[in-house]
């Protein structure tokens, strides 16, 4: 899921002895036949796995991803409404939101009347889920939070699984020369939506 941003190839993954104990894995652009890669780019692995897996999570709870599933379900029929929908009570909520804010209703009242819409909104996201072609990723939507708090607990292959439905790769741009940190601005997420 990593490409090299000096002539786009494939990062792999590869092991680099710091000392005799400790070994740190690297992503490498590989050069020669069997890779076609430049060769020419190296960056630590954990870092950067850590802020792709921050900016997924992120991304799952942005209105910028809401927005563009929004458009994106507009242009099926079977979608539109439901989106109609989720648009309405996510207002509903917010409305909610401002009213209890304002001292108009108490928690008590504002936590009935909310969980009915949050409960609509699940169950319209899970329909637009079946229709759709991006159903994981509708499944997935308003969801990072909290598995932000669970994340460690998840299988690996769950993770993956997440981050490759919202992330479809990124571009790792080169780096400074004996830099002891990774630059955030050297990746480059790409997302599927």
């Amino acid at each position: 899921m990593l490409r090299c941003g000096k002539c786009g190839n494939t990062l792999f993954a590869a092991a680099r002895s710091e000392t005799k104990e400790r070994r740190v894995r690297r992503y490498v652009c590989l050069a020669g036949p069997d890779h076609g890669g430049c060769g020419r780019l190296t960056v630590v692995a954990v870092p950067v796995e850590d802020l792709l897996v921050d900016a997924v999570l992120a991304r799952l709870d942005s209105p910028g991803l809401r927005k563009a599933l929004a458009g994106k379900a507009k242009e099926s029929p079977d979608t539109a409404k439901l989106t109609a929908e989720i648009s309405a009570d996510t207002a509903r909520l917010d409305e909610l939101a401002g009213l209890y804010a304002d001292g108009a209703v108490t928690a008590r009242e504002w936590m009935t009347a909310r969980n009915p819409i949050e409960e609509r909104i699940q169950r319209a996201h899970k329909d637009i889920a079946a229709v759709s072609t991006d159903g994981a990723l509708y499944e997935l939507v308003g969801t990072g939070e909290s598995l932000r708090g669970r994340w460690d607990e998840l299988s690996i292959d769950r993770q993956h699984a997440i981050v490759k439905t919202v992330l479809d790769h990124a571009v790792i741009a080169p780096g400074t020369v004996g830099a002891r940190s990774l630059d955030i601005n050297r990746v480059q997420p790409q997302w599927r939506l």
